[in-house]
C-alpha cells in the first residue's frame, strides 16, 4: 500500500511538471565569446539538477576516501572490543565452573583491550588466588590498579582474597583506603570485621558487629558467632591475670553472657585463673537459659563452694528428674566433697540413665581411685575408653570384660560393686 501511494506522488508530480514545462517558453543564453549557446530554461534546469547530483555524489566520494582509514581503525577496535568481551565470558564461566587455570588464560586475552583490562584483572586475580598462585595473584591486583574504573572493586575483592590468605595487615589497609573515601560500604565493614578477629583486634569486631546489627546489616547467627569469636579472645588475652579475666567478663553485656558456648569457655578460663565462684555464677546463668550437658560438666568441675553448688544442683534436680548429665554433676560434686557415698548413689542412678556414658565412666573411676578400689578403677576406666572408641560394638566389648555377669545376663560388675 505504501509503494503504491508513493508510485501515484512521483506520478502526479511528473504529470504536474509535464504541465508546467509545455507553457514555460523561456530559454537561457550562455555567451562564451566567441560562442553563444541557447538552452530551453526547462533543459537547463534539468542539467542543474544532474550536475547538482554528480556534485553530491564526488563529495560523498572524496569524504568516503578521506574517512577510510578511521572505519578501518574503528572496524579493528569493534574487532578487538568483541573478541574480549567473548573472552570475558569465558572467563567468568571457566571461573563458575571451577576451570581456574582456563579462566585465567581467558583473562589474559581481554586485558589488552582498554576498556576490559580492569575486569579482566579481577577476574585473573580472583582465578590466581583460587589456585593458590599468590604472588601472581598480586601482581594482577597490581594491573587492576592502574584501572580507575574498577578502584572500588580491587579493594573490595584484594581484601577479601587477602584474608583468606591470613595477610590481615593488607586486608586493613585496603578497608581503610575504601574507607578513607567517605562512602559507608557495608560488604567492606563485614569484611574488615572477619580481619580484626584473625588480627586479635576484638574490641573492634564487638564494635563493628554491634553497627552492623544497627543497620540489620548481618545475620544473628553470624553476629553470635562473630561476638562470642571476640569475646574469648579479650579472655582468653588476659588469661595469666584471674582478676583481668573477671573484669572482662563483667564488662561483657549480660545478654551476651547467657550464650552457652561463651559462658562454657568463660568458665573454663575463669577456672584457670582462680575465679572459681564467678565461673560458677556464670555457668548458672547460662544453664537458666540453655541446658546444656558440657555447662552441668564444667559446673560439676568447677572448685566453687561445694555446699552451694550441691543445693543448686539438687534444685535442677527436681525440675530435671533423671537427666543423666545433671546426676553426673551431682557425683561429681559429691566427689569433691569427699561426699563417697551421694557421689557412688548419683553416679549409679546415671549410669542407669545413660550406661554408654564414658564421661559418667571417667567420674566412677575417680570415685573408686579415691576409695582405694583400682581394680574397679581400672574396669571402669576400659569401659570408658570401649564406650568412646568402639560405637556400636561398646556392648559387647564391654560385656566380654566380665564373662560371668555375661553368662547371667547381668551388666559388668567387679566385686559385686553395683557400678
Amino acid at each position: 500500500m505504501t509503494s503504491l501511494v508513493r508510485t501515484l506522488v512521483v506520478a502526479a508530480l511528473a504529470v504536474v511538471a509535464a504541465l508546467i514545462a509545455q507553457v514555460n517558453e523561456g530559454r537561457v543564453v550562455f555567451f562564451l565569446p566567441p560562442w553563444r549557446i541557447d538552452v530551453s530554461f526547462n533543459l537547463f534546469i534539468v542539467l542543474a539538477g544532474v550536475l547538482a547530483y554528480a556534485i553530491y555524489l564526488g563529495g560523498r566520494l572524496l569524504q568516503k576516501f578521506a574517512d577510510f582509514p578511521g572505519r578501518v581503525r574503528a572496524y579493528r577496535q569493534r574487532r578487538e572490543e568483541s573478541g574480549a568481551q567473548r573472552a570475558l565470558r569465558d572467563s567468568l564461566r571457566a571461573l563458575f565452573e571451577g576451570r581456574f587455570a582456563r579462566a585465567e588464560r581467558s583473562a589474559r586475552v581481554a586485558l589488552e583491550v582498554p576498556g576490559m583490562a580492569g575486569l579482566a584483572a579481577m577476574l585473573g586475580a580472583r582465578a590466581a588466588h583460587r589456585l593458590q598462585q599468590f604472588p601472581r595473584r598480586d601482581d594482577w591486583l597490581r594491573r587492576a590498579d592502574e584501572e580507575a574504573d574498577v578502584a572500588v572493586a580491587r579493594l573490595v575483592a584484594g581484601a577479601e582474597m587477602w584474608i583468606e590468605s591470613r595477610d590481615n595487615e593488607r586486608a586493613l589497609e585496603a578497608i581503610d583506603r575504601l574507607q578513607g573515601s567517605g562512602a559507608r560500604h557495608i560488604h567492606a565493614m563485614r569484611i574488615a570485621m572477619t580481619a580484626r578477629l584473625q588480627a586479635g583486634q576484638n574490641e573492634e569486631v564487638i564494635r563493628s558487629v554491634r553497627a552492623l546489627e544497627k543497620h540489620r546489616a548481618i545475620h544473628a547467627a553470624a553476629a553470635l558467632r562473630f561476638k562470642r569469636a571476640a569475646y574469648v579472645g579479650l579472655l582468653a588475652a588476659r588469661r595469666g591475670d584471674g582478676m583481668l579475666v573477671e573484669s572482662a567478663w563483667r564488662d561483657i553485656p549480660e545478654e551476651d553472657r547467657r550464650d552457652p558456648v561463651l559462658a562454657l569457655e568463660a568458665a573454663r578460663l575463669l577456672n584457670a585463673a582462680g575465679r572459681a565462684s564467678t565461673a560458677a555464677a556464670a555457668l548458672e546463668a547460662a544453664l537458666e537459659e540453655h541446658w546444656d550437658g558440657r555447662l552441668l560438666d564444667e559446673y560439676g568441675a568447677t572448685p566453687a563452694a561445694a555446699r552451694s553448688q550441691l543445693e543448686r544442683a539438687e534444685a535442677w534436680l527436681a525440675r530435671h528428674p533423671g537427666d543423666p548429665a545433671l546426676l553426673r554433676c551431682l557425683g561429681t560434686i559429691c566427689l569433691r566433697s569427699q561426699l563417697w557415698g551421694k557421689a557412688r548413689s548419683y553416679l549409679e542412678e546415671s549410669l542407669r540413665q545413660d550406661p554408654d556414658s564414658p564421661a559418667t565412666r571417667l567420674v566412677a573411676a575417680r570415685l573408686f581411685e579415691a576409695l582405694g578400689d583400682e581394680p574397679t578403677a581400672a574396669h571402669h576406666f576400659r569401659v570408658a575408653a570401649v564406650n568412646a572408641a568402639g560405637g556400636p560394638a561398646h556392648r559387647e566389648a564391654g560385656v566380654a570384660l566380665d564373662p560371668v555377669a555375661a553368662a547371667n545376663g547381668l551388666r559388668p560388675t567387679l566385686r559385686g560393686r553395683a557400678l
